[in-house]
C-alpha cells in the first residue's frame, strides 16, 4: 500500500446542522489549488497566505459570494494528515456547508470515507495505530474516566510500552540467533537464564496490556448487569430505583414483567447496561415461558448478575434454580424486603454460592441502596478493571494479536525450560515479535485498517 494517496478528499469536520461555525477539511495534492480557485482575501489582508495562520475572506463561485469566513492552510508534511491541508471555518448551517462542499468536489476533490483523514495520518507516519485508535476513543468518550484513558493513550503511553516489549523480544531473539551461527560441534549454548528473563518480562507486560484492553472495552461499551430472581421479589423496583424513574411496571401481581427491559446508567463514570428480566419460575403459559427462557439466556450472557431474593420468604426451588445459573459468574446476592421479618436462610444461600457477597436492602424503605451501588462498583473494578478503571482501546483483531503473542511466548518459555535447541525458541520469538508489530501498526493489512477507521466519523 502506498504511504500517500493520489487523490484529494474533503468532508465536514463538525456535526451537520445549525451552529455558530462549520469546519470543512480538504487534504491531498489539490488542496491549495482548490482553495485558490474558490477563495479570495478581503481587502487589507496580505496577498500571499502563510501556513498555520488564519485569514479572512470570501468563498465564491465565480462572481457569486457564498460566505465571509476564515481559512487556514497547512503544508505537507507539517499537517494532521502529512499532506497539504486546508481548513475552512464558515458560518454554521446546512446550506452554507453543502454549497462549499459542492464547490470543492466540483474542483477535483471527493468526499472522504469515515476516518480517512486519520487513516492518511497513519499511512504517512504521523501517528501509530495505538494513537490513531485513541483519537476515535477520545471523540466517542462518554465519561471523564474514558477521556482520561484516551488522552493517556493519545500521549503515546501504550506505544512506548509496546516498543519496550518489542525491544526486549528482539534482544532475546538476538541472544538465541547468535548461537545458531556457530558450527554444531562448537560449544556455544543459548544463554537460557537471560533469554528466560526477557521473555517473562515481555509476557507480563503483554498480559497487563490485555487486561487494560479488556477494561477499556468495558469502559466504552458498558457492562451487562442482569437482574434475576423469582417473581415479585423487587427486580423491577430495583431497576426503577437505579434509574430514578418508573421505567418498569411494578405490581403485586406475580409475572408482570414478561420481557427484558434494558437501560444504561453510569456509576462513577462506568456505564452499566441494566437488564430487568421476567421472574424465573415454572411458567403458566407460552408467553411467560418465553420470558423465563429469555431471562435465563440473559443471565448466562451477563457480565455481572444481581440475584434478588425476598427476605420475607424461605428459599424455594425457583430460587435454587436461579442461584445455579450464576454459580460461576460474578454476582451479588441482593436480599430485598429486609423491613419484613426475616425468613430467608442466609446460611443456605452461602452454602449454595460460596464467596458471593450478600447485600441487604429494602426498596420500600430505601435502605441499603448506596451500599449496593458501592458493592457493584467494587465488584466491577475487581472483576473487569483490574482493581481500577484505567483502560486502553485496542480493536478486536489487535486484541487477538496480543493473545497470539502471549501464546507464542508460552511456547518459547517451554522450550527454554527444557533447554531445547535455539531454532525452536527463535521460531516462537519471531512469531511473537510479528504480532507486537501488528499491534503497533508496523505490519498491517487493509482489513485491519478498515476495522479500525470505519468506526470514525466522517471528517476525522
Amino acid at each position: 500500500m502506498s504511504p500517500t494517496s493520489p487523490d484529494t478528499i474533503t468532508a465536514l469536520a463538525t456535526p451537520d446542522g445549525e451552529g455558530a461555525i462549520s469546519v470543512i477539511r480538504i487534504s491531498g495534492p489539490l488542496s491549495l489549488s482548490i482553495l485558490k480557485n474558490i477563495f479570495h482575501l478581503r481587502k487589507g489582508e496580505p496577498r500571499e497566505m502563510e501556513p498555520y495562520r488564519l485569514y479572512r475572506g470570501w468563498i465564491h463561485d465565480g462572481d457569486r459570494n457564498i460566505d465571509d469566513l476564515m481559512v487556514a492552510v497547512m503544508e505537507a508534511p507539517r499537517s494532521y494528515t502529512g499532506e497539504d491541508m486546508v481548513e475552512i471555518y464558515s458560518h454554521g448551517g446546512r446550506v452554507i456547508s453543502s454549497l462549499i462542499l459542492d464547490l470543492i468536489t466540483s474542483r477535483g476533490a471527493r468526499m472522504a470515507e469515515p476516518g480517512e483523514f486519520t487513516r492518511r495520518a497513519f499511512l504517512n507516519g504521523k501517528m501509530d495505530l495505538t494513537r490513531a485508535e485513541s483519537v476515535a476513543w477520545l471523540i466517542s468518550a462518554r465519561s471523564e474516566e474514558e477521556l482520561r484513558s484516551a488522552v493517556g493513550q493519545l500521549g503515546g503511553g501504550l506505544r512506548d510500552r509496546l516498543l519496550k516489549i518489542k525491544g526486549d523480544l528482539i534482544h532475546a531473539l538476538s541472544l538465541v540467533e547468535i548461537t545458531l551461527d556457530f558450527d554444531e560441534h562448537e560449544d556455544h549454548p543459548v544463554p537460557y537464564p537471560e533469554v528466560r528473563a526477557l521473555i517473562i518480562s515481555a509476557r507480563r507486560a503483554l498480559k497487563s496490556i490485555w487486561s487494560e484492553a479488556r477494561a477499556g472495552g468495558f469502559l466504552h461499551d458498558g457492562i451487562r448487569v442482569v437482574i434475576v430472581g423469582k417473581p415479585n421479589v423487587g427486580k423491577s423496583s430495583l431497576l426503577n430505583t437505579f434509574l430514578s424513574q418508573k421505567r418498569a411496571i411494578v405490581s403485586t401481581e406475580p409475572g408482570t414483567t414478561r420481557d427484558t427491559i434494558e437501560e444504561v446508567i453510569r456509576l462513577e463514570g462506568i456505564p452499566l447496561r441494566l437488564i430487568d428480566t421476567a421472574g424465573i419460575r415454572q411458567p403458566s403459559g407460552e408467553i411467560e415461558r418465553e420470558g423465563v427462557d429469555r431471562a435465563r439466556e440473559k443471565a448466562r450472557a451477563a457480565d455481572l448478575v444481581l440475584v434478588v431474593l425476598d427476605s420475607g420468604t424461605s428459599i424455594t426451588e425457583d430460587d435454587l434454580k436461579t442461584l445455579e445459573l450464576v454459580r460461576e459468574k460474578p454476582a451479588l446476592l441482593v436480599i430485598n424486603k429486609t423491613d419484613l421479618p426475616e425468613k430467608v436462610n442466609l446460611e443456605q444461600i452461602r452454602h449454595e454460592l460460596h464467596r458471593k457477597k450478600v447485600v441487604k436492602i429494602s426498596l420500600a424503605k430505601n435502605w441499603g441502596i448506596e451500599r449496593l451501588r458501592q458493592e457493584i462498583i467494587s465488584l466491577i473494578r475487581e472483576e473487569f478493571m483490574g482493581g481500577n478503571s484505567a483502560g486502553v482501546m485496542i480493536s478486536g483483531r489487535r486484541r487477538d494479536s496480543i493473545k497470539e503473542a502471549v501464546n507464542s511466548l508460552d511456547e518459547s518459555l517451554r522450550s527454554v525450560e527444557r533447554q531445547l535447541s535455539g531454532e525452536f525458541i527463535a521460531s516462537d520469538l519471531t512469531q511473537a515479535i510479528k504480532q507486537v508489530k501488528l499491534i503497533l501498526g508496523e505490519e498491517y493489512g487493509d482489513e485491519l485498517l478498515d476495522e479500525i477507521f470505519s468506526r470514525f466519523c466522517v471528517g476525522k
